[in-house]
């Protein structure tokens, strides 16, 4: 028997949202191929995962919403979403139920967004609360799962406390306000209420000791920080190969364009810190070597719309001290690259979820930039983790029968 399953969505009226319920949409009306859907590989078949064409969506955003001139934008600055899959699935785009959204510490660029709900800290997760069982009622649904899409908060140092549920709970009843931000308070609504939790974005969501703790406890499972979509999943697939062959890389330099609203948040630098910091970690940890130099730069360029590109630059030492170079561009539609691997992450967490698991999801690392508490970030190895849970999942579900 089909699960109907609720998606609901921090930042429902963004790129990423608006093609994330679009792609699901026209996969229900069969518009288009799974494309870009990990789960949809031979390898994820027997797994009882929820259907993507049945999901049901809804979420918070701060500016006015309207998914419909979302999309119609997208597809007119970006070429991506065409006017007859618009105008297909219309119905399901007006289906969806937005409600205002919380903004707390995010910075500036995240205040001018728009005004948020206000209230007490205890206040705003009793909202978030409510929100989401009062969808989950009025859709019928075995379970929602929270999604963290809006754009970048500010950098935010997490207090010690954080590491540890107690310390951090006592904070928020303390009502000491400056030390948290949306991300992490909605992080702690959903999973103390029982829904899994995803964060697609660099904002701390649930990347806390203590939020991981919760997570045990309530027996509910989390994933995140930071969806690995284009330059960083490329570097997470060549170092290694550099690595393996003993080449010494030097100096590996990353200079990334974008546009889009993103963008625009980024060229913040108090919105662009952790971004940087989640990009550069894979690669440092992988050569495990510090006398490399490696550096990430990001750029907004409003004319590029969705598309980014990178470029970057390795200069790396062979046998007898030879100097060599390696450079490679990546130009995508960043939302086209994100939205199925949210579809992905929506699917796993349910079956996370149904199946008892608690904590990180340790198999989804290889959508990460800065995956909770995982030192490993070599993809091959990421992506074997993955498919191991199914065939684990599977040889579970077989001996139940």
């Amino acid at each position: 028997m089909s699960r109907r399953v609720g998606v609901w969505i921090v930042g429902a009226a963004g790129a990423v949202s608006t093609l994330t319920v679009a792609g699901a949409a026209a996969l229900k009306r069969g518009l288009i191929a799974p494309t870009g859907l990990v789960t949809a590989q031979p390898n994820f078949e027997g797994l009882g995962l929820a259907d993507p064409a049945e999901l049901v969506f809804g979420g918070y955003e701060l500016r006015d919403a309207d998914l419909v001139a979302s999309a119609r934008e997208f597809a007119e600055q970006n070429g991506v979403l065409s006017s007859e899959i618009i105008k297909a699935i219309e119905p399901e785009l007006k289906a969806v139920e937005i409600k205002k959204g919380f903004a707390l510490n995010g910075g500036a660029a995240i205040e001018r967004l728009g005004d948020g709900r206000d209230g007490s800290l205890a206040e705003i997760v009793a909202m978030v609360q409510k929100d989401l069982r009062d969808f989950q009622s009025k859709h019928g649904l075995d379970d929602v799962v929270v999604v963290q899409l809006a754009s970048a908060e500010a950098y935010l140092e997490a207090p010690r406390e954080f590491n540890y549920l107690e310390s951090f709970v006592g904070l928020l009843h303390a009502e000491r306000r400056e030390l948290f931000q949306a991300s992490t308070l909605i992080a702690y609504a959903a999973m103390e209420a029982g829904f899994p939790y995803v964060n697609f974005t660099s904002s701390q969501g649930a990347s806390l000791g203590a939020l991981d703790e919760l997570s045990r406890r309530k027996a509910v499972p989390h994933c995140g920080r930071d969806g690995k979509t284009g330059e960083t999943l490329m570097k997470t697939v060549l170092a290694p190969m550099f690595v393996a062959r003993s080449l010494r890389v030097l100096s590996w330099e990353g200079v990334n364009l974008l546009g889009n609203r993103d963008g625009q948040i980024l060229a913040v630098p108090e919105n662009l810190k952790a971004k940087l910091k989640d990009k550069d970690l894979p690669l440092r940890s992988i050569l495990n070597d510090p006398a490399a130099q490696t550096k990430v730069r990001i750029e907004y360029v409003p004319s590029f719309g969705d598309w980014k590109t990178a470029w970057d630059f390795i200069h790396f030492e062979g046998f007898l001290g030879a100097r060599m170079q390696l450079q490679f561009t990546w130009q995508g539609c960043d939302s086209a690259l994100a939205a199925p691997l949210v579809l992905d992450l929506v699917r796993l967490a349910e079956l996370a979820h149904r199946r008892g698991e608690r904590g990180f999801m340790k198999h989804t690392a290889a959508f990460w930039k800065a995956p909770y508490g995982v030192e490993t970030h070599d993809f091959a190895t990421q992506m074997s983790w993955l498919y191991e849970y199914a065939e684990a999942s599977k040889s579970a579900a077989r001996s139940r029968r």
